[in-house]
């Protein structure tokens, strides 16, 4: 149990990272805009605009049950690296939480899809470092920014009648696990954190893009990996999900960052109550989806609920290969991660579930490059504020 002198400790702490990240203390209205529905099998998919900081517009979808005789839990799905709501792994997951009762949001993060300035997907229009020192220079780091505009999709799940504000959840890989990372330590609403494809050491410090690695070496300035994961005790259960053999995240494949991610959740699992911080490994896997694994699944039927399902049957699933399920829907996956290793060796829940290839976008052709939605339009709003 945390006593209340460490609360206040880590209500300090707290307030410190975020100042670090540059996440505003004050939240505007989210004025959400809907932007129509498809229906399919079960699940309907709604379209959204909603407003993160004034001149700062998300689009965004919703997955959710056609059918609910209660409130429902609800997770947001954190986009990686070249990632967003069309990409092929957040639909896949998206349809599959709504199939087990579970609303999903998913929304494009800045520089990407609806929110790059010609509507590109894959750009990863904000790792550049003129990029990243406009966003510093103005007090706002990159990171800050995707994890403010993760913490405003929560409020909009909670402005929701439909949705249980007290079972809500953050899932992310890659680039997503570190948005996960930092919401677990910093948003106190969230009752589970998934985290695929991301490790908690020194290690990452000294290796990835401008945009993890410059938060994770001032967060150690500040606190050490066991302090920073305790920030999540007690009321967020946390469940760390990679593959050993990924060296997208471990690049010498020597295991470096896997172990001193162990050691510093072993280190934070005193302040967690019993079974709400693991680690769970694929042997032989790679940089995969992990949070939509079955061993995902399981850990938000335990922690949130999936209403209908019960634990063996989640168990008793069916599987399919991801590679093998992307081609027969006409997916082509990208070269560095569409190999064996990572991406095109994936396990995961078979539900019959398709694609949704051309259908996800809430813009209008004529709303494309938007300043409100953009890349350039945020950075630009730093200039015109000063």
């Amino acid at each position: 149990m945390v006593e209340p002198n460490e609360r206040t400790r880590g209500d300090g702490l707290r307030q410190d990272l975020t100042d670090l990240l540059g996440i505003p203390s004050e939240r505007c209205d989210l004025a959400p805009e809907a932007r129509g529905t498809i229906e399919r099998e079960g699940i309907v998919i709604e379209k959204w605009i909603w407003t993160s900081e004034p001149g700062s517009r998300v689009p965004s979808v919703l997955y959710r049950p056609r059918a609910s005789s209660q409130k429902m839990p609800a997770v947001v799905i954190t986009c990686g690296h070249g990632g967003s709501k069309s990409q092929w792994q957040f639909v896949y997951v998206g349809q599959l939480y709504a199939r087990l009762g579970i609303a999903c949001l998913v929304l494009d993060p800045v520089g990407e899809e609806e929110r790059h300035i010609s509507g590109g997907m894959g750009t990863r229009a904000h790792d550049p470092e003129p990029v990243h020192d406009a966003a510093d220079q103005a007090g706002r780091l990159i990171m800050g920014k995707l994890v403010f505009d993760t913490m405003r999709g929560i409020d909009f799940l909670q402005s929701r009648s439909d949705i249980d504000a007290d079972r809500i959840g953050v899932a992310g890989n890659s680039l997503g696990g570190a948005k996960a990372t930092w919401m677990l330590a910093l948003d106190t609403r969230l009752k589970l954190a998934l985290v695929s494809g991301w490790a908690v050491s020194d290690y990452m410090t000294q290796t990835g893009k401008f945009c993890t690695r410059i938060p994770n070496q001032r967060l150690r300035e500040r606190c050490d990996w066991p302090e920073f994961l305790s920030l999540a005790a007690p009321h967020c259960a946390v469940l760390f999900l990679n593959g050993d053999a990924d060296t997208i995240i471990d690049r010498e494949g020597d295991g470096t960052a896997w172990e001193g991610t162990q050691r510093a959740l072993a280190d934070a699992s005193p302040n967690f109550d019993d079974g709400r911080l693991a680690c769970w490994f694929e042997p032989d896997g790679g940089h995969r989806p992990y949070h939509g694994y079955k061993v995902a699944l399981e850990w938000i039927h335990r922690h949130l609920g999936t209403p209908g399902w019960t634990l063996e049957q989640i168990r008793e699933l069916p599987t399919v290969n991801s590679g093998q399920w992307c081609d027969g829907q006409g997916i082509e996956l990208e070269k560095l991660y569409g190999t064996p290793l990572h991406q095109r060796g994936a396990t995961l829940p078979d539900l019959g579930l398709k694609h949704i290839p051309h259908d996800l976008a809430c813009l209008r052709p004529d709303e494309i490059g938007n300043p409100q939605y953009i890349l350039e339009g945020w950075l630009g709003s730093f200039e015109a504020r000063s």
